[in-house]
């Protein structure tokens, strides 16, 4: 791993990838911001999942016509977010876990991942029909950018000591909330463990950003 750059400090915009939005293609934008590579995630490839979705479903509605259109409008985007799921799995190995509450009762594993949020690394946000990002790099690990096709010359920092005041706030507007964790084969709540929930919850590889001191702590104050 490359050492982190001590001794410059570097505007997030200038270092962060975000693509800018294009047609209604934000679900290509935001696997982009999250893998922070533009090499990956091609509409091609996210066109094939949707058509294999569609054919999968197809065949559990015992032959019943499936439109891939349910997925994905192939010219202006709109992509499922079923695509990205298995987008996500199939090229980096991570999932999405949905987090619909930030109370600790209930589920297991979100429970874990509720009790152990300083080990996250990023959110994938569904707002609407508008797909974005918050994510962490490892050398200004105390605070999330959002990272948004919309807002691409701008990537707000949200201090982690207020990111259950920000969650919050995203889940009264009636947006959905999923965590990148590391994708198991087998049954989630079984596989994940406080001994392995550090490692589930930063499963993206480096990035550029990830090296990069992206402005001082006084500048980033909120």
């Amino acid at each position: 791993m490359l050492p982190v750059t001590t001794n410059s400090i570097t505007k997030p915009e200038d270092v962060i990838i975000c693509e800018k939005q294009e047609e209604h293609f934000c679900g290509r934008h935001a696997l982009r911001a999250l893998s922070q590579r533009l090499d990956l995630f091609s509409d091609e490839y996210l066109f094939d999942i949707a058509e294999n979705i569609a054919a999968t479903e197809q065949i559990c509605r015992s032959g019943q016509p499936v439109q891939v259109t349910d997925y994905y409008y192939k010219y202006t985007g709109d992509y499922d977010i079923q695509v990205l799921q298995l987008a996500l799995q199939n090229t980096l190995n991570v999932h999405l876990v949905r987090i619909d509450k930030l109370d600790i009762t209930g589920c297991p594993i979100r429970n874990l991942i509720l009790s152990n949020i300083e080990h996250i690394q990023a959110f994938l946000i569904q707002q609407d029909y508008h797909y974005y990002c918050l994510r962490s790099f490892r050398s200004t690990k105390d605070y999330f950018f959002k990272i948004d096709s919309k807002y691409s010359m701008y990537h707000e920092p949200i201090p982690r000591g207020r990111l259950f005041e920000y969650l919050a706030e995203l889940l009264n507007s009636n947006s959905t909330i999923f965590v990148i964790m590391e994708h198991t084969v087998q049954n989630l709540n079984e596989q994940i463990t406080i001994d392995t929930i550090e490692k589930a919850l930063w499963p993206l590889p480096d990035a550029p950003a990830d090296f990069e001191l992206l402005l001082g702590r006084n500048q980033l104050e909120i």
